[in-house]
């Protein structure tokens, strides 16, 4: 199994000189002022090149780098012709395929299909700068720059996604695996640093693309499964059911998805295999066992590669927006326990949760508090979840034989740690680096691991909200409709209130005024027009107008998205509500953002869809609507003020 190389001294937090030299090479000029000839990796990315730990391609390249590697990048190259995936040559081992930080779909495209704008991984948000499936496409465009005989690695959230086939939003149908039309030889899903590494070593040492059918974490096609070399295999292979068995009946995806959806720990995953095709164009996508995600050792040594933290000088300083959003922040940790069924960061990083070190976020904050740019403040410090650092399941017994889908949905697993005692020390110590004045979390607060936690947990919501709020928190409740939150694996609205009083009196105690900003997600399957309803009922009981609202866009993978194709749950075989009609769409968003006068004739439509509003009767002030029922009061329907009741 390949090692994460080991930082010698005090590299990774020596300041990086300013220059093209600091950063991988882009251009032809960058390996000769290095002295190479060649590249031993090329990796290829849908985003702009920024140098940053939160970005893959930058994560994966200096990875490589540090083990010894010669490694080039080349950035939203032109996808109507190879050239300028040549401009840095053929690479020796292989070239890695990334769409970018984002699945390029969601990229480019609303919940509505509308066309986005902009681009926040590209220079000045600029729109356009990739192609929509930029996996599959880059993948055939370095097919035809490189030919047959240069291996060709996927990796990244949209190929990860991607890995088998997949209920596909845009063009409303199931797909096959990403390998399947990309032609490439392997695809990394997850967290890709070990494994690229594996293949890395083993192709440097001499074997052939085609016997590297066993690192955990990836995936491949083959036309022959006697290919795949599973014989002999420490683990058991699960088939599922044929892509072309899936496409046509819906019950049997839904099944297709609760067996995949069981097989993400690592300690006890199958390999899947799933044909794909008949004849001369079968293939059979074998999908491997996740890798173990990194230690708190690798973990740290990963942070701490020598990034500049800016994006890469050949775009002349222009503004590249993601980069804005996380130039002052943290990550402390990857993964989520929890599961969500519109999530798709367990299918991505996993279940388990891994965690820097004290010692290591600490020195990353005094490295921005160095900067002569920085303020002051640590804008967020965090990871997928705000509070499971540290996290883990307790029992190696129990972790080795669980095949719960989540940690903390229905309810906490009992042996799963939910101790924020070292988070509240951490951030305590966090805000004493010298120049940090304010140590902030923005989002991503799971409160019902707050209130399982009967020793810390108050301890922690206290010091959370007296000194690491910057005036609102955002937190995700999601619904408050129990059907809907139990299809969304969300705790009750009861955990959510239980919070809100927490976080009013903490607010009150700390002499301050600061507001929760809920997220809440319309047309979420489960959700129709009368659970829309009751939710506006809800906020207009508590005064709060959000401004944004998530429309439910189902991508790749996870389970909401394969119930809204289906109609049926996974694991319950039962059907269930989904709003496929994107007039419903925008009238369940409307119903959230009552607040907008402009959506007053959505609103009003949908109320008399649903009986809520008479023929020919109009909203009354404040956007009342009629109830369903004599007297039937709306779920949560209780006003009060007060600090913590959310902006008017």
């Amino acid at each position: 199994m390949a090692r994460l190389p080991v930082l010698q001294g005090d590299r990774a937090r020596r300041p990086a000189p300013p220059g093209p030299e600091a950063f991988l090479p882009m251009f032809p000029e960058h390996l000769r002022a290095r002295g190479w000839a060649d590249l031993d990796v090329l990796l290829v990315s849908g985003d702009a090149y920024v140098d940053h730990p939160s970005f893959g391609a930058a994560v994966i390249g200096r990875v490589l780098e540090a083990a010894g590697y010669k490694v080039g990048v080349v950035a939203q190259p032109d996808w109507r012709s190879p050239a300028e995936l040549l401009r840095l040559g053929r690479p020796r081992l292989f070239v890695g395929i990334t769409s970018g930080a984002m699945d390029s779909m969601v990229n480019h495209y609303t919940a509505h299909k509308r066309r986005r704008s902009e681009d926040a991984y590209t220079p000045d948000g600029a729109a356009g700068r990739r192609p929509d499936r930029a996996t599959t496409v880059y993948a055939r465009l370095a097919r035809a720059a490189f030919g047959p005989t240069t291996p060709i690695v996927l990796g990244g959230i949209e190929a990860s996604l991607r890995r088998i086939a997949h209920y596909d939003y845009w063009d409303d149908r199931v797909l096959p695996s990403v390998l399947v039309p990309s032609g490439a030889d392997l695809l990394v899903y997850g967290q890709g640093e070990k494994p690229i590494l594996e293949i890395a070593r083993r192709l440097a040492s001499g074997e052939d693309i085609c016997g590297l059918t066993d690192v955990p974490g990836t995936a491949l096609a083959v036309p022959d499964l006697g290919m795949a070399m599973l014989d002999g295999r420490d683990r058991k292979v699960l088939e599922l059911p044929a892509y072309e068995e899936i496409v046509l009946d819906k019950r049997r995806f839904a099944e297709f998805s609760r067996l995949y959806h069981l097989e993400h720990n690592e300690a006890n995953a199958r390999i899947l295999v799933q044909r794909h095709g008949r004849g001369p164009a079968q293939r059979h996508v074998v999908v491997n066992p996740p890798m173990r995600p990194p230690s708190t050792e690798e973990l740290d040594r990963i942070a701490e590669l020598p990034y500049v933290r800016e994006a890469h000088p050949a775009y002349g300083g222009a503004h590249i927006p993601a980069l804005e959003q996380i130039r002052w922040s943290v990550q402390i940790l990857r993964g989520c326990a929890a599961g969500c069924a519109f999530c798709c960061i367990t299918e991505h990083q996993g279940r388990d949760i891994a965690s820097r070190s004290e010692a290591s976020v600490l020195r990353e904050i005094a490295t921005l508090a160095s900067k002569e740019t920085f303020r002051g403040t640590i804008t967020d410090v965090g990871g997928a979840t705000a509070n499971m650092w540290r996290m883990e399941c307790t029992s190696a017994e129990a972790h080795a034989a669980c095949r719960r889908a989540s940690c903390v949905y229905p309810s906490v697993c009992q042996f799963f740690s939910v101790d924020h005692g070292p988070l509240v020390d951490l951030y305590e110590k966090a805000r004493k680096v010298p120049g940090v004045k304010h140590v902030f979390v923005g989002s991503g607060v799971r409160y019902d691991l707050a209130q399982a936690d009967e020793k810390n947990g108050a301890r922690y919501l206290e010091a959370l909200v007296a000194n690491h709020v910057s005036g609102q928190l955002k937190v995700a409740p999601e619904h408050v409709c129990e059907p809907v939150l139990k299809v969304m694996k969300k705790p009750g609205v009861e955990s959510f209130e239980r919070f809100r009083k927490d976080f009013e009196r903490y607010t009150r105690k700390a002499g301050k005024e600061q507001y929760l900003v809920p997220y809440f997600i319309s047309s979420h399957p489960g959700a129709s027009l009368e659970e829309a309803a009751d939710l506006m009922e809800y906020l207009q009981a508590n005064r709060w107008k959000p401004q944004q609202v998530q429309d439910f866009m189902p991508t790749p993978m996870t389970l909401a998205s394969d119930i809204f194709w289906s109609g049926f749950h996974p694991m319950t075989g039962k059907p269930v509500h989904v709003t496929r009609d994107m007039e419903e769409k925008r009238m369940q968003k409307a119903l959230l953002r009552w607040g907008d006068p402009a959506n007053r004739p959505l609103i009003e439509k949908a109320l008399r869809k649903i009986g809520r509003l008479r023929p020919g009767e109009r909203l009354g002030p404040g956007m009342r609507p009629g109830r369903r029922g004599a007297g039937r009061p709306g779920p949560g329907a209780r006003g009060g003020t007060g600090p913590g009741r959310g902006p008017r």
